[in-house]
Parts: C-alpha cells; structure tokens; sequence
C-alpha cells in the first residue's frame, strides 16, 4: 500500500512541478486536468494510472505520439519503492519528506541542470530543526554523518578548483543536508552507490557518443535514486557491511595491536 501511494504521489508531484516550473496560476495549477504536454489533450483516468499507463500507451500520447520522458515512470518507481522501504523497515518520518524533496530536486535538476534556492533552504531548514527537535527531545545528539558530509563536500570543493571544474552549490547543499539523517554507514554506503549510478550513466553516455569527458551531467536525480536504493538495501547495509560500522573497526584495530 505504501509503494502504491508512493506512485500516486509521484504523480502528483510531477504534475505539480511541471505546472510551477511553467508559471501555472491559482487556481489552475491544482485544479486543472492532467493534459500532454505538448497538444493539450486532456487525460482520462485509465491513461494517468502510474507506470502502468507509460507501458499501455507505449510512452506517448496517445493523440499526438509525443514522446513521454522516461523520467516519469522511473521517478515514481523510485518513490514507490523509497516509501515501500521507510515503512518495512520502520524507519524515521523525517525519510519521507527527504525523499519527496529530493524527487522534487531532480525535477528541476533534470531541466535546468539547477533548482530554486527557496527550496534548498527549505530543505535544509526542515532537516536542521528535526535535528535540533530530536537532540531536544533525546537529550542527547542524533547519530549523523555531519562532519564526513561537510569533509567531502570541502574535498569536492577544492577538488572542482583544481581542476577547474564546476559542481553545483545545491548538489553539495544537499550532500551536507543527508549528513545530518544518515549516521556514518549509511552515509558511505550512499556515496558509493550514487558514485556508481552516475559514473556509470556518464560512461554510458561516452560509450554511445552522446557526451564527452567533458560533459556536465546533472546530479541529482541520482543523488535521489541513490537515496531510494539506500532505503531498499537498508537491512543489508545495517546488518552485513560491518567494514563501515566505527566500532568494529576499532576492536578489529585493538586486537591487532
């Protein structure tokens, strides 16, 4: 139930996002029908059913032809799955919104290679008083990964000046924002499957000709994929990479010694 209304959701949202990304005004961004992007035509129900109707339809309208992005069935299944994950494994609230707001990052970041500030600061302003609430209300401070997402986005940073590359600010933002809900395995385990995805899109893309070394590849709808598998792999990761658990490693280097 909890993926199916994380499919719903994505729809939603998507929908939503599309319409302020395109200066929709009240009352018409809530209320007006879901319509193909590109003749106008308005959508039954059986056409906005989610996943499911990209593949009856084939990816396209079914008047025009125009061809839907593979972006929305693949979004909604990775909230899908994301929601499905936070509630199997009971894990914290604040999760949900994490993940709606990094599905809403990759929207704009997809489009533009960028996303509004005012979200940004949402997001981290959402984050940092969960973290302030729970070290309130725990008497004590939250497991996090803080200070290994602050070393690497200052590794990143001066790593960009190096080599005169660009990152962008918001990427590295939000990089630090998952420190403060993440203790430390989570957090590298994370870094390495986000490295993964997108190194690999990157090299796919090399592979096939459609962009060089020197192409930018906007991240943050892998930063959001990644965040969804993390969630579906948290068992594995909380109960078999030991390698990243801080006191093991330390008795492991006691006994060493």
């Amino acid at each position: 139930m909890f993926f199916l209304f994380g499919l719903v959701l994505a729809s939603f949202f998507n929908a939503l996002l599309y319409r302020i990304d395109n200066d929709y005004k009240y009352p018409d961004i809530f209320i007006k029908g879901s319509h193909c992007e590109k003749c106008g035509k308005l959508l039954k129900t059986y056409e906005l059913i989610p996943i499911l109707s990209f593949f009856i339809f084939k990816g396209k309208c079914p008047v025009c032809g125009y061809k839907i992005p593979w972006y929305y069935p693949i979004s909604e299944f990775f909230l899908g799955i994301g929601f499905a994950s936070i509630y199997y494994f009971s894990l914290s609230p604040i999760l949900y919104l994490v993940l709606i707001f990094l599905f809403s990052f990759s929207y704009f970041d997809r489009i533009h290679k960028g996303v509004p500030k005012i979200f940004i600061n949402i997001f981290l302003g959402a984050i940092a008083f969960y973290f302030v609430l729970m070290t309130i209300l725990s008497d004590k401070i939250p497991e996090n990964a803080l200070l290994l997402s602050l070393g690497l986005v200052l590794f990143i940073f001066l790593l960009t000046k190096l080599l005169k590359k660009k990152f962008g600010l918001g990427d590295l933002l939000v990089l630090v924002g998952l420190g403060l809900v993440l203790n430390m395995k989570l957090y590298i385990s994370y870094i390495y499957i986000f490295l993964f995805l997108s190194t690999g899109y990157a090299l796919l893309k090399i592979a096939l000709k459609k962009a060089t070394f020197k192409s930018s590849i906007p991240l943050l709808p892998f930063i959001y994929i990644s965040f969804s598998i993390l969630l579906v792999l948290y068992e594995y990761i909380s109960y078999h990479l030991r390698i990243f658990d801080i006191s093991v490693i330390l008795e492991y280097l006691r006994n060493f010694c």
